[in-house]
């Protein structure tokens, strides 16, 4: 199956927001086997979107629309799919009564802009919202499934899950045999390139297997990737691969799939049943955040500190003046000090510190932007290592990040 996605709104064409639906989308049509070709960006504009939807429809087998299904004069998917068509709109009842009762609930009278939601093109039908307003459309016409769900993330996420996704799964299942399966191994402390090098010969011998490297600062994802018939068939050609894969990489491989670094740490800390703070300056508090942003982590989170000045490393992790004064804050003795502080002042078995130059500016010859340094304290002693990288601010936040995450992972399973 060939789809194609068409994102609506001149906001995007303005770059005043980033277009994440449509990765979103690709990223969940790609897995269930359906090979996205094409991606558009098009303005609110009805005779501009008709063209890109009648020639996306005449190329593939699916076409999916996002944005412009809401009340305001601005939302013409609706006309659009009705003109492309040929169809006339026609208003559901029960869409109708279900949005009279949703107003009614907010004590709010709905007005006829709203009640233009509740219409679909003769023959079509629409696709339930159980996040907000606005309904999805979904029309076969000619050999063409035409479908159209909402502009915000929350609510387009939801449809693709209850309502897009299984219908086309079930399309997929009655027109072939074969499904893609997908695994990813994420990777960190080693480059793309240095990864490249040492899978030179999978990377060149792939058929019905395939593998693909996707860096990111602070980690390189490697997806592997097959058809199969069933889920069984495709774990076992998956799984061959992954173990020759993780043979030659190691302790580099964190964790597969959506395990972020931040979960990875999680696991290993739970395992041993060890607490964590941190004390960050250059970060800025990312690191905790990360760490929070798992679901259980007070089980082993105490807590951080971000100390941004000289004057509170010392007050709120006891940092000598003496070290700041003759190493400054930006070294390895002030990131020592910090994660020790860190560690004394919590109770906690792990600290962790980061103190570096985040630029643009700020830096020296002797402490040139992008300098940093990671420090991992715990009851034997306390590590430190330096880290140059070059790129933006939030770049270096990011990476920065992400290596002291990863050092304090291998410092807890003893691989530093």
């Amino acid at each position: 199956m060939k789809a194609e996605i068409v994102s609506i709104g001149t906001e995007l064409l303005f770059g005043e927001i980033d277009d994440t639906n449509a990765t979103y989308i690709s990223r969940h049509l790609t897995s269930a086997g359906i090979d996205v070709h094409l991606r558009h960006a098009v303005d609110d504009e009805l005779d501009r979107i008709v063209q890109v939807l009648g020639a996306a429809m005449r190329r593939s087998d699916a076409v999916i629309t996002c944005g412009g299904l809401g009340p305001t004069p601005d939302d013409l998917t609706r006309q659009a799919i009705a003109q492309v068509t040929n169809r006339a709109l026609q208003t559901v009842p029960a869409a109708e009564q279900q949005l009279r009762d949703f107003f009614a609930k907010r004590h709010r009278k709905v007005s006829s802009n709203n009640l233009r939601q509740c219409q679909v093109p003769r023959g079509g039908q629409l696709l339930g919202n159980s996040v907000g307003t606005a309904p999805g459309l979904l029309i076969e016409h000619e050999d063409c499934t035409l479908i159209a769900v909402p502009g915000p993330p929350p609510e387009m996420r939801q449809m693709m899950t209850d309502h897009v996704m299984p219908y086309l799964r079930e399309r997929l299942t009655q027109q072939q045999q074969s499904s893609l399966f997908t695994r990813t191994l994420r990777v960190a402390d080693i480059g793309e390139s240095d990864l490249a090098q040492q899978l030179e010969d999978i990377l060149a011998d792939q058929s019905d297997l395939a593998l693909a490297l996707y860096a990111s600062p602070g980690e390189v994802r490697i997806r592997m990737h097959t058809k199969a018939p069933s889920q069984q068939e495709a774990n076992k050609k998956l799984g061959d691969l992954e173990n020759s894969v993780r043979q030659r990489l190691g302790e580099h491989i964190y964790g597969t799939d959506d395990e972020t670094m931040e979960v990875a740490v999680g696991q290993v800390l739970v395992a041993a049943s060890a607490t964590l703070a941190v004390a960050e300056s250059c970060t800025g508090g990312l690191v905790a955040s990360r760490i929070t942003d798992v679901p259980g982590s007070s089980r082993y989170f105490q807590g951080g500190y971000v100390t941004y000045s000289n004057e509170l490393k010392q007050q709120l992790l006891g940092v000598p003046a003496q070290i700041i004064q003759q190493h400054g804050a930006v070294s390895e003795e002030c990131a020592q000090a910090m994660a020790e502080g860190a560690r004394q002042s919590s109770g906690a078995d792990y600290a962790l510190a980061v103190t570096g130059v985040a630029g643009p500016d700020g830096g020296t010859p002797q402490k040139p932007v992008g300098r940093v340094y990671i420090a991992v304290a715990d009851e034997q002693e306390t590590i430190c290592q330096q880290f140059d990288w070059p790129g933006t601010r939030s770049q270096f936040k990011q990476r920065t990040s992400q290596m002291a995450l990863n050092m304090l992972r291998k410092r807890v399973l003893g691989l530093v």
